[in-house]
């Protein structure tokens, strides 16, 4: 089960074998998931040092993660990034945090922090199956720690260069009361990008993009058993801040403050009527504002008032039951209503709110013919606001050659709906009541997105060796690919958008077809006493064929991608820990540019003091102990790294 309750699977996943719930709705061991799942478990948050929640997608195998300094930060899954990246399902406790404006993830408005997570799961490839349409390239459900695990109250302040803070604290109520609850909340600031002085050429040097984030972050928990069958919840998150944007001299990009709001809200009810018979129903609420202007008056005949505000709403009902018909037989059945809403008068030309209704009929029969062989079959109907209907099937086969290790073969389509930004926009410039261009504009007719897939998959845990292995080949078929193209007015197959003529605009459609075949395996050992290593790795490559519109598109995929993860137990309550993240050589697309290969270190130290598993610790973090590393442009954007300390106490 996803979302309340979730949480009740804790005791099992710290064994040597965890339980995932991301895979196909249903609590299940790795050896029986119909695809990849990647576990970031507590102990893995905590040794990274990372502050901010996308960053632990370092730890995934294939993922990739950038940060720019006009916008949200960026993932992608082996490659086939840009500025906006939705393409990836992102979740809260199962329900979708994804922006219905352009389809991404605003990490940086996520209504909760690094501290309130219990776990991330990580989905490494399409799961149309389980979710519906834009679970495309993987599925990322961050999962929140229960009221019920801890008591008490605590403090966390995290201080370092450049003016970097980040101050927390938690409640919870007493345990083993009729409601158990959870409240949380953090104050943060941190510089990203330093404004800088290109001077590659020496005759006309250009500053870059600066990008300073400040965030205020609050978050209440809450679960109550209100009969022996019955639980009920609770989460309640808001973040609210703004971000100090610009380039110090420039009249198009002056430097300026963007505003931005988010709130999250949701509801469940969870009924237990047997041991392997369960009915949920989940009410999921998300929105957000952003707020930013500025007039722009370089190389305009007029000044042109330059309005990004956006509101953008979705509210998401879903009813899931499931059972067991006997040992060998097990169901999931489910349904889900979503309403999104955008009022974006910049993006869309009108102030009217746009609003869509989608709808999905969601299942899996779950069948064990012999004791080591099971088959899953699954798949999601869905009718799409814009794309109609469209069905996403899955089936996977396991097939177990020891009671800790098993071999998985599964195949399915996966669909991505255009975003309300690449089906609607008409992005209209306008100076003094004039039409000066149109900067976006969708086709009229744009198709999802589609991907057929196919993997081969290894899970195993060797209790005698402390190990875990989760080995994965894989092939994908893209179809329909929505890319933007640039085109000077009048612009084929539309003709006349309005605009002046010669003008420039991009124009969304679909752009292509290409295949991707890859593999990766991720290996992760303990030893009690000396500690963990998780070392994850992947290889992919593209074939492109002759109509996919960006010349750079290949350039995307990175062959290989790395990380490590290095936890080391040390005498007196001390511990060590350090993380390598690295890719060769590839390109960010659209906003983005050629990223050299470079590997990133980070290192974190760590004394604990007061009772043992109190909590109460010191600690030092250097995050890219190399300087400033590019993540999405090498021209234009150096993150700036941090070293800080930090103070947590709990009592």
């Amino acid at each position: 089960m996803l979302g309340i309750g979730a949480a009740h699977a804790t005791d099992v996943f710290f064994s040597d074998i965890p339980v995932v719930l991301t895979a196909s709705r249903m609590a299940q061991s790795p050896l029986d998931a119909p695809v990849a799942v990647t576990v970031i478990d507590r102990e893995m948050i905590e040794a990274s040092g990372f502050t901010e929640i996308h960053d632990l997608l370092r730890l995934v195998p294939g993922f990739l993660v950038a940060d720019w300094a006009e916008g949200s930060p960026t993932v992608a899954n082996h490659g086939l990034g840009d500025a906006y990246e939705r393409r990836i399902k992102v979740m809260i406790d199962g329900g979708t945090v994804n922006s219905p404006l352009w389809g991404n993830t605003n990490w940086q408005d996520l209504p909760l922090r690094v501290d309130d997570i219990d776990r991330i799961e990580v989905v490494r490839g399409a799961n149309g199956a389980a979710y519906g349409v834009d679970a495309f390239q993987g599925v990322i459900n961050i999962i929140t720690r229960s009221p019920s695990t801890q008591s008490g109250a605590g403090l966390i302040s995290r201080v370092g260069r450049n003016g970097f803070y980040d101050h927390g604290f938690r409640v919870n109520g007493k345990l083993d009361q009729a409601l158990d609850w959870r409240l949380s909340g953090s104050h943060r600031r941190a510089v990203n990008f330093e404004p800088y002085l290109d001077q590659q050429s020496p005759d006309q040097p250009n500053w870059n993009d600066r990008e300073t984030v400040t965030r205020s972050v609050v978050n209440l928990s809450a679960t109550a058993q209100v009969s022996a069958h019955d639980e009920i919840g609770l989460m309640l998150g808001a973040s609210e801040g703004e971000s100090d944007r610009g380039i110090p001299f420039s009249l198009s990009d002056p430097l300026r403050a963007d505003d931005a709001r988010s709130t999250f809200l949701h509801l469940g009810w969870r009924r237990s009527s047997a041991a392997d018979a369960e009915l949920s129903v989940h009410y999921y609420h998300q929105d957000e504002r952003m707020r930013g202007a500025w007039l722009n008056t370089e190389n305009t005949p007029v000044v042109i008032g330059r309005d990004r505000n956006s509101d953008v709403r979705r509210d998401n009902l879903e009813l899931q039951y499931s059972a067991r018909l006997s040992p060998s037989w097990r169901f999931m059945l489910g349904a889900g209503v979503r309403q999104e809403s955008v009022r974006a008068p910049y993006m869309f030309n009108t102030g009217s709110t746009l609003r869509g209704t989608s709808s999905q009929l969601f299942g899996s029969v779950f069948w064990a013919p012999l004791e080591r062989l099971k088959i899953d079959l699954g798949g999601v109907l869905e009718d799409h606001n814009y794309s109609g209907s469209l069905f996403s099937p899955r089936l996977a086969i396991n097939y177990a050659l020891t009671p800790e290790s098993a071999v998985r073969f599964s195949a399915g389509v996966s669909y991505r709906a255009p975003s309300w930004v690449e089906s609607r926009s008409e992005e209209a410039i306008y100076g003094n009541g004039e039409l000066l261009r149109v900067f976006n504009k969708a086709s009229p007719s744009v198709d999802p997105e589609r991907v057929r897939h196919f993997e081969l998959g290894y899970v195993a845990a060797f209790r005698e060796l402390g190990l875990r292995l989760d080995v994965r080949a894989f092939h994908k078929s893209y179809e329909r690919y929505i890319d933007d193209e640039t085109c000077l007015n009048p612009c084929p197959p539309i003709g006349n958008i309005g605009a002046p003529a010669r003008t420039k605009t991009f124009l969304f459609q679909n752009a292509g077809t290409f295949r991707m075949t890859g593999g990766e395996f991720s290996a992760d050992w303990r030893k009690p006493g000396w500690g963990r290593v998780v070392l994850s790795q992947s290889f992919a490559d593209v074939d492109a064929d002759d109509d996919i519109l960006d010349d750079d598109f290949t350039y995307s995929v990175p062959t290989s991608v790395t990380s490590v993860l290095l936890i080391k137990d040390l005498p007196g309550r001390w511990r060590a820990s350090m993380g390598f993240y690295r890719h060769s050589v590839m390109k960010w697309l659209s906003d983005g540019d050629i990223v050299p290969e470079k590997a990133r270190v980070d290192l974190k130290l760590v004394r604990e003091f007061g009772q043992p598993g109190s909590g109460n610790e010191v600690a030092i973090v250097a995050q890219s102990v190399g300087g400033r590393y590019v993540d999405f442009h090498e021209g234009r954007f150096r993150h700036e790294p941090q070293v800080f300390g930090s103070l947590r106490l709990a009592w």
